[in-house]
């Protein structure tokens, strides 16, 4: 892999050394085991509704000042204009590292202790390398799962027919939640339904 490519991983790299400092920084004194795993499976879980949260109401906001609609263009948008590109694939660190030192100093504050909140973001990094890993497999990658097969899809629609709904990538609970699910067979058939009636081609789009 060529250094530019090894620069697109840049976030991956971040974010491990951070999991990594914080793992280390916690040891010793601190929450017991049972804790510990109800804090990182809590900070994973959260990692959905925070995607689903920024996917709808940030990435696709409809800006009304150049500067916001720029900033909207270069943190989601772009990557709508270039589905292929891996240039736009991973999430900014201008806008993800506020965003996570903003959960943790809230974790913190709820919590009442910093190695609580640090267990919450361990947890929360899993889940963001979990939503990247499908979302570059939705854009780039096969795959004989059928679940991941159907999160591929679901994400390939959001982006091709359905830009105000189907929100979640890692998953579509947050869209039954609030909402904005619709399966995929719908979408299927009213493709289908409009071609038999002559309102679209046959081509592919």
């Amino acid at each position: 892999m060529s250094i530019k490519g090894w620069g697109k991983l840049a976030p991956f790299y971040f974010y491990a050394a951070i999991v990594l400092s914080l793992a280390a920084a916690v040891r010793g004194n601190g929450p017991s085991k049972g804790t510990i795993f109800i804090l990182l499976l809590f900070g994973f879980l959260s990692w959905g509704l925070l995607e689903y949260v920024l996917h709808r109401f940030v990435f696709h906001f409809n800006a009304a000042s150049v500067f916001r609609r720029n900033l909207v263009y270069s943190a989601h948008l772009i990557h709508h204009e270039n589905p292929k590109s891996t240039e736009y694939l991973f999430a900014n660190l201008q806008i993800s590292l506020p965003i996570t030192t903003a959960y943790w100093l809230v974790g913190w504050a709820v919590l009442g202790t910093w190695r609580a909140a640090s267990y919450l973001v361990i947890g929360l990094v899993a889940g963001y390398f979990c939503y990247e890993s499908l979302h570059f497999l939705a854009h780039h990658g096969r795959s004989r799962l059928p679940l991941f097969r159907y999160l591929k899809k679901y994400h390939l629609l959001h982006r091709y027919r359905t830009p105000d709904q189907r929100f979640g990538v890692s998953s579509p609970v947050f869209d039954l939640l609030f909402g904005t699910f619709r399966p995929v067979r719908d979408t299927v058939r009213s493709k289908n339904k409009e071609r038999r009636a002559g309102i679209i081609g046959n081509s592919r789009p």
